[in-house]
């Protein structure tokens, strides 16, 4: 059963506290100076809707609109998800998984009893006969990593003539050996499974359904004899489901051929009755338009616009002319790869969305994805309940009469996680997060679905040496499983990028690789050897070409290259360095896992440092040792299209790369282009499916939309932008597309094109693109309705549409929805945080500035927020931590040390309060007076000083001697304080009433009269205070302390004194009441005088 992640941590540990002094603590809130950065550029490739944007400058208006409560940050910049210190321990832990630290945080929303009550426990009294160890035995042969995989004896062979009840699985194994997926998709295996429907499958989601049927055909179709049978072959239709995806959408062939106008009648789609199957008819029946089979002369997925001539003086916008068809004298009509309505097609992406994370929207066949999953997910932990993905909650029937035998034969399986695991794999690179703020948190459900299956395999293979009868092959498969989780964590881009395991995999593969340096050139005309870079690999065992057929393979996979002289007659560099040392040009002959590894290596070689010249060369050095050898179609592609991309950085190298990025996007198609000539090309030149398919997952080929978004990129940057917004279109990136028509004088093109394509296909990302480019909100719920309330953009951009128009309470909703899908958003729950402090809500605003700072510790303002609540509430004690925290990410915000001010009067914690009073005397020095720093108020001095003395005498009544010790430490911190305060801020008469009581009581009699007679000074400066009886009154109080001093004193000068003071202030008294009776306080002053007279 699978353990419950554990509980977050609390924000903040601290007691509350009563203080004699809260009035003060709690004077201050101030919302002024939020600015939420409306008008930041968001990253390119998404809708605009699709980022959640910081907060606007309305966030201002909207909190200033709150009770007072102190410090609301200002808002500076975006919010980037870091992981929090919880999630960087688990990150810790990402080379080498384990099973407890795999459930995500939206997986422990579900209830422990609901986990217990969909538990299976295996039939104990399932054995496996001879058929099945057969069975097994080959399972372990041909599904698993082999050394010699593709040249293994033939699969009639492998089961023999001995067990005719085995033909079915073995025609199933012929089928996918040769890549006929769609025929096993096909079989009579699959259609009793999946060719009926379930009745009141209504309330289920596809997923159930499937699950259900698994479980289903099982009860009515297994024995105990053929258990193991029968989940094998739900085994290979899920292998092959998975495998038709990747082919459609990663490495070619297309499935689509090029055919004559006149037979569209005649020609049936290739995916006809399996995409979907029977289960899903009346699904796929449902239209909110035409359905996407019909034969269109519009562009498929792949591109195959042509380069125009790039201007090197000027780069600008160039022709964008389609290749003609001359060479086959017919005009060719492309078959588009889904033969679904949009509306099954948005059903399948909204169950396929992830933590709110949309699906690629032009992704072909998405079914098929969604098909393996379940199969191999079900498979993988037969005795776990299976969560659907866009839910996180558990589904299945697990308490089904077959259950338990399904999860008895479906243990007895070796490879079921391995391919769950590559499916998983597939599913996250499908999620179109965007890659520039993509920083490891995306997606967690998926992460740690990856992480608990990958766990299970290196376990079982890398873990144990008994795997295999055969060590070699032991070596071989634990290299394969730590070099596929290694890439893993590189889609999944998580901390350290799978280096530790791509060392295991070498270390596991013994390879010996050795980077070094020799003197070589690199271009036609060098005469001159200079040092280059040079990776040396030697494998652990030879590897010898078996026959001619390789090496015509090989002359066919290397047709693939575009050669530096196919682009240029004068071409200057050469196709490879040239070194010195002849032996340097000869080298080993590698495996293809060993060439994969190389790959790794070089990946990380990118992951580890800084992109500039010297990486791009040291890069340069690993493809140049896998690009010597050309023995597999997808790994040689592979090493072409990372050359390419370092190529675009050179002047010398960007045609030509550019043209290699074009070649490989459109090995995809079967159709005629520019760099795909002629239909031998196309057919007899090109690798099959299950040859690309077989080395597909120990590499990071991207699938067919990255291709093409990278060539978009690429034209954007040499100013072909015409060319770019067009491919930007084909995959839907339509921030992008408006983006290339804008740079391109092009505004209005957008929206015609948006609306175009809406007219033949609508989808949720087009609706909100359409609803970013007009600002209408019936877009956005349009694109909620197509995507079943599951595409989290059209939830945000609402909540930011009635957040402008000023509905609070709207936005509010709309904002919370979207977090439902995908709470790993700290900017949006920043948004949540002031809209709620706005509506009083106090509790949903700390529970929003709470998700902020638990996803990204280092958000100061989301700390400062939270203290402020807290000291809206009067809990102090709970704001000081957070307020720490604020400080610790940014010490320059005078407005949270002002919070710190009153919150460490109000605990007593002195010290604290008096650096506070310290940076905000620093703060506002070196501040303009436009930003509003205030300057130290009365009440808090006031407060200051009279807490550390009283605290002081305390000490000293309880003749507590640390207590003492302390407290005069703390006195003369005070003192500076004091000081500073007098030298660098303009003086009011209480300061000198304040130093005056601290020096009295403290014994300093002199340093008090001197303050004593400043603050006479200074009031008796101020104009008009015989008038303000408030000023009369403290005068008459100042006047009879200095009186005290100067009786004490008893020296006939020091009477003087006080007689020459005190008729000063007499006069100046009584002349304002002239006409009047004299005031309470005149006749006290007369009294004062004649004391005086009476002792001269």
């Amino acid at each position: 059963m699978m353990t419950m992640s554990a509980a977050a941590p609390q924000l903040l540990d601290g007691n509350d506290s009563d203080s004699d002094d809260s009035d003060i603590a709690f004077a201050y809130m101030d919302f002024g100076g939020v600015d939420f950065g409306d008008d930041d550029e968001e990253a390119m490739g998404e809708s605009k809707c699709s980022n959640p944007d910081v907060p606007t400058k309305q966030d201002v208006a909207a909190a200033n609109a709150a009770a007072n409560a102190p410090a609301v940050v200002e808002r500076v910049a975006n919010l980037d998800v870091n992981a929090s210190e919880s999630d960087a321990t688990n990150n810790a832990s990402h080379d080498l998984p384990t099973a407890s630290s795999t459930q995500n945080n939206l997986g422990s929303q579900a209830d422990n009893s609901s986990l217990d009550s969909f538990t299976v426990v295996p039939d104990p009294n399932l054995v496996p006969c001879k058929s099945d160890e057969l069975l097994l035995e080959i399972e372990k042969e041909r599904l698993l990593p082999h050394p010699l995989s593709g040249k293994q004896k033939p699969v009639d062979v492998a089961f023999g003539d001995e067990y005719s009840e085995l033909s079915h699985v073995k025609s199933l194994y012929n089928l996918l050996e040769n890549g006929q997926y769609a025929d096993i998709l096909r079989s009579q295996t699959a259609l009793d499974l999946f060719g009926t429907e379930i009745d009141g499958s209504g309330e289920l989601s596809m997923v159930e359904q499937i699950k259900s049927k698994l479980l289903a055909y099982f009860t009515t179709m297994a024995s105990s004899e053929s258990a193991i049978v029968k989940c094998q072959e739900m085994e290979l239709i899920g292998i092959a489901s998975l495998n038709l995806f990747l082919q459609l959408n990663y490495c070619g062939p297309s499935m689509d051929r090029g055919i004559k106008p006149e037979e569209r009648e005649v020609i049936a789609h290739p995916l006809d009755g399996i995409n979907p199957h029977g289960m899903f008819e009346s699904l796929a029946k449902k239209e909110n338009e035409k359905p996407q089979n019909t034969l269109i002369p519009s562009l498929p997925l792949t591109a195959s616009t042509p380069i125009p001539e790039e201007d090197e003086s000027a780069p600008k916008e160039g022709d964008s002319s389609e290749p003609s068809n001359q060479a086959t004298g017919t005009v060719i009509v492309p078959l588009k790869e889904t033969n679904t309505t949009n509306f099954f097609h948005n059903a399948v992406l909204s169950e396929l969305a992830v933590d709110g994370e949309w699906p690629f929207q032009v992704c072909a066949a998405p079914y098929f994805l969604l098909l393996a999953r379940s199969i191999l997910s079900t498979l993988a932990e037969p005795t776990s309940p299976f969560r659907c993905w866009s839910s996180a909650k558990p589904t299945g029937t697990n308490g089904s009469s077959g259950a338990s035998m399904f999860a008895a034969g479906a243990s007895h399986l070796s490879s079921t996680s391995h391919w769950s695991a590559r499916a998983i794999v597939a599913h996250r690179r499908l999620i179109s997060t965007r890659r520039d703020d993509d920083d490891g948190e995306a997606c967690p459900t998926l992460w740690n679905e990856a992480e608990r299956t990958f766990s299970r395999c290196i376990n079982h293979f890398c873990e144990n040496v008994n795997a295999f009868n055969d060590s070699e092959r032991n070596a071989f498969v634990a290299s394969a499983i730590m070099l596929e989780w290694g890439l893993t964590q590189h889609h999944f881009r998580k901390s350290g990028r799978g280096k530790a395991s791509f060392n295991k995999a070498l270390e596991f593969s013994k390879l010996q690789v050795e980077v070094t340096g020799a003197e070589g050139v690199r271009t036609k005309y060098q005469t001159k050897m200079t040092a280059q870079y040079l990776v040396r690999a030697k494998p652990n065992v030879a590897v010898v070409d078996d026959n001619d057929a390789d090496a015509k393979n090989k002359a066919h996979i290397e047709k693939q290259m575009i050669k530096h002289d196919d682009v240029s007659d004068d071409a200057l560099l050469l196709e490879k360095i040239r070194f010195e040392n002849a032996d340097d040009n000869v080298h080993h002959n590698l495996s293809i896992h060993d060439q994969s590894i190389l790959l790794a290596l070089c990946l990380d070689v990118k992951n580890d440092n800084p992109m500039d010249g010297l990486t791009g060369t040291q890069m340069f050095a690993y493809l140049a040792r896998v690009l010597n050898q050309h023995d597999d179609w997808m790994v040689y592609a592979t090493g072409l299209l990372e050359r390419a991309w370092l190529e675009c950085e050179r002047t010398h190298g960007r045609e030509r790369a550019i043209l290699q990025i074009q070649a490989l996007a459109d090995q995809h198609s079967n159709r005629l282009t520019l760099t795909q000539s002629t239909f031998k090309s196309v057919e007899e030149d090109s690798a099959p499916a299950q040859d690309r398919l077989r080395h597909l997952h120990g590499i990071v080929y991207p699938p067919r939309w990255d291709m093409l978004r990278d060539l978009a990129e690429r034209y954007a940057k040499l100013g072909i932008v015409t060319s770019a917004a067009e491919l930007f279109e084909e995959i839907e990136l339509w921030d992008d597309v408006v983006e290339c028509y804008r740079i391109a004088g092009k505004s209005n093109k957008a929206e015609e094109v948006v609306r175009a394509r809406l007219a033949e296909n609508e989808t949720p990302r087009m609706y909100a693109a359409l609803g970013d480019i007009t600002g209408e909100p019936k877009y956005f719920e349009r694109s909620l309705e197509l995507s079943h309330g599951k595409y989290y953009d059209s939830h945000v951009a609402l909540g930011k549409y009635y957040f402008d128009k000023g509905d609070m309470k709207t936005a509010l909703k709309y904002f919370l929805d979207g977090l439902e899908i995908k709470p790993l958003l700290p900017a949006v729950w920043f948004r949540v945080g002031t809209i709620s402090m706005q509506l009083r809500e106090w509790d949903t605003a700390l529970k929003a500035f709470t998700e902020v700072v638990q996803q990204e510790p280092t958000e100061g303002d989301a700390w400062a927020n939270v203290a402020a609540i807290h000291i809206h509430r009067r809990n102090p004690a709970e704001a000081y931590p957070a307020l720490l925290e604020s400080l610790k990410q940014n010490r320059n915000n005078w407005r949270v040390w002002h919070s710190k001010l009153y919150t460490c009067i109000d605990l007593k914690k002195y010290d604290e309060a008096i650096q506070a009073c310290h940076e905000l005397i620093n703060l506002k020095a070196r501040r303009n007076e436009s930003e509003g720093v205030e300057p130290l108020e009365e009440k808090c001095v006031r407060a200051i000083v009279g807490g550390t003395v009283r605290k002081y005498q305390e000490a000293r009544k309880a003749k507590d001697a640390i207590g003492i010790d302390s407290m005069k430490r703390t006195l003369i911190r005070v003192r500076a304080l004091l000081d500073k305060i007098e030298s660098s801020t303009k003086i009011e008469p209480w300061f000198y009433e304040i130093s005056a009581h601290f020096n009295d009581e403290l014994g300093w009699e002199e340093e008090c009269y001197n303050d004593l007679m400043k603050e006479y000074r200074t009031l008796n400066s101020s104009s008009g205070w015989e008038e303000d009886s408030i000023k009369v009154g403290k005068m008459v109080n100042l006047i009879r302390d200095i009186s005290k001093h100067h009786k004490k004193t008893g020296t006939k000068e020091s009477l003087t004194k006080a007689k020459l003071l005190l008729n000063g202030v007499v006069k100046k008294v009584r002349s304002a009441y002239n006409y009047t009776e004299p005031s309470k306080e005149a006749e006290e002053l007369d009294t004062l005088l004649l004391e005086v007279n009476e002792l001269l």
